[in-house]
């Protein structure tokens, strides 16, 4: 697979998995979400959830809808590079322009958790723009199902795997699928 993509609601472990293929495996990361929150820090914007969509909104309705994923495809072909996770694909054009970039080169996987579960992983990882409450983190999970059309986005999902059974079953689901798909582990240091 030249290009994994990670799709997953807030706390789903997007972040680890992407940085497990990436040291594992051998691939180059790239976070669509710092694309946003670089554009932020240029408008000169505190780097909160509500700014960070705000940015987004601007951009989108600017650009259109396909301005990030666009980005993102920029900095691999610039790069070069010939293995990438890009993580926090969100909207349908993220899904649907990667795969018809990539098409058999391309593989989505859905990370996915209970609400509970994920909201116990962002108190832990206690980010300024993290909500402090379940129901916070609930009604923000929900707006964001909303606002990127996770239903649409999740219909571009090739893998769906549970986030929720603890870290080493997770990248061991993770090792066996892109063993499947041909993709060579790295020996471990």
């Amino acid at each position: 697979m030249k290009v994994i993509g990670l799709i997953g609601l807030i706390g789903s472990g997007k972040d680890t998995m992407g940085d497990y293929i990436a040291k594992r495996h051998g691939y180059k990361m790239i976070v669509m979400g710092d694309i946003v929150r670089e554009l932020a820090k240029e408008l000169g914007r505190e780097l909160t959830r509500d700014n960070l969509q705000l940015t987004q909104k601007e951009y989108s309705k600017k650009y259109g809808n396909e301005f990030f994923v666009r980005k993102v495809i920029g900095k691999i072909q610039k790069n070069s590079y010939t293995k990438v996770v890009v993580n926090g694909i969100r909207r349908p054009e993220d899904a649907s322009v990667l795969k018809q970039e990539y098409k058999n080169d391309m593989l989505i996987i859905r990370l996915d958790a209970k609400p509970e579960t994920r909201f116990k992983r962002l108190k832990k990882r206690n980010r300024v723009s993290d909500p402090k409450t379940l129901g916070e983190f609930l009604r923000q999970e929900e707006n964001e199902y909303k606002y990127f059309d996770y239903k649409e986005t999740f219909k571009y999902t090739d893998v769906v795997i549970d986030a929720g059974k603890g870290l080493i079953a997770v990248q061991k689901q993770i090792d066996e699928l892109l063993k499947k798909k041909g993709v060579r582990l790295k020996k471990r240091a």
